[in-house]
């Protein structure tokens, strides 16, 4: 008996490894370009890889590098900006009326000046044989017990006690107001107990605002 069955293996992995190897490297380079394009998350590329016409593949293509060209603009001009660092400042200007200027009053911490009130006030000590000096240089604690009778004495006869006093002369320094020098008929003074006479600067203005 003769065996006549055909024992032929037919070789298919080693027809489509041949066919693999016959493919142009062209053509693998194009099917691997086209794989990426058809899965990429980009928009754009999976329309032009299954583009099945040329006008399909044009629109696609062009689109593409028009969005990409537009996209690249926008993050340059960001990028550009950031290391400029550029600033926006707003100013704004309001105009409103003047707050009226407050009543200043100023005194001297010494109410008498000693040039002025030795002299006159030893007279009195020594009229009424209260003391009996001329020294000028020295202030006991006796002559300040009789320094308000002094001034009292004075008074009441009418005599001036602010020419014991400061004056305004011999306190202010400098005054200016709104650019333009302070006078003397810009203050009022007034007789304190304790620091003798003061003066009070723009209680005139103050006064007439407040009456308007």
């Amino acid at each position: 008996m003769t065996n006549t069955a055909d024992n032929r293996v037919v070789p298919l992995f080693s027809i489509a490894k041949e066919a693999w190897e016959l493919e142009s490297p062209k053509h693998r380079r194009r099917s691997i370009i086209q794989e990426f394009a058809l899965n990429t998350s980009t928009h754009g590329l999976p329309g032009i890889a299954r583009s099945q016409s040329k006008h399909n593949c044009i629109f696609w293509t062009v689109s593409f590098f028009i969005f990409t060209g537009v996209m690249t603009y926008f993050v340059t001009q960001s990028i550009k900006n950031y290391f400029e660092y550029p600033t926006q400042t707003s100013v704004s200007i309001f105009v409103e009326r003047s707050q009226v200027f407050p009543a200043v009053t100023f005194c001297n911490y010494s109410p008498a000046r000693y040039d002025h009130l030795i002299e006159p006030f030893l007279n009195y000590t020594n009229s009424i044989n209260a003391t009996n000096t001329n020294d000028t240089t020295t202030f006991t604690v006796e002559q300040v017990v009789l320094l308000r009778d002094f001034l009292q004495v004075q008074s009441n006869t009418g005599a001036p006690i602010s020419q014991y006093l400061f004056s305004l002369d011999t306190m202010l320094i400098e005054c200016v107001y709104n650019d333009k020098n302070c006078t003397t008929n810009d203050f009022i003074s007034f007789l304190s107990s304790t620091y003798g006479q003061c003066f009070t600067f723009n209680a005139k203005t103050k006064t007439t605002n407040g009456s308007d």
